[in-house]
């Protein structure tokens, strides 16, 4: 039988990422809570779906740098301003 690792949502991103007069993102607990405050039109948009598994995964691995760099991008190209 295999354990699987309970989901640690607060491991933190490898650097703060701050959307202006939205939300702070400092860790994937907070990305989550952004996901879950998309409009439902972009949430299903398949950019978003991915970054979605990839915090899944990294919430039980510990990779959170594979939700970074898919985040940033995204946000890019939906023209979200961010730092």
């Amino acid at each position: 039988m295999l354990l699987r690792k309970r989901p640690d949502w607060s491991q933190r991103l490898p650097r703060t990422i701050t959307i202006p007069e939205v939300m702070t993102l400092r860790t994937l607990a907070d990305v989550r809570e952004l996901l879950g405050h998309l409009p439902e039109r972009c949430r299903y948009k398949s950019t978003w779906e991915y970054l979605a598994d990839r915090l899944t995964e990294a919430a039980s691995n510990g990779d959170t740098q594979s939700v970074a760099v898919p985040l940033k991008m995204v946000l890019l190209m939906e023209g979200v301003d961010y730092r």
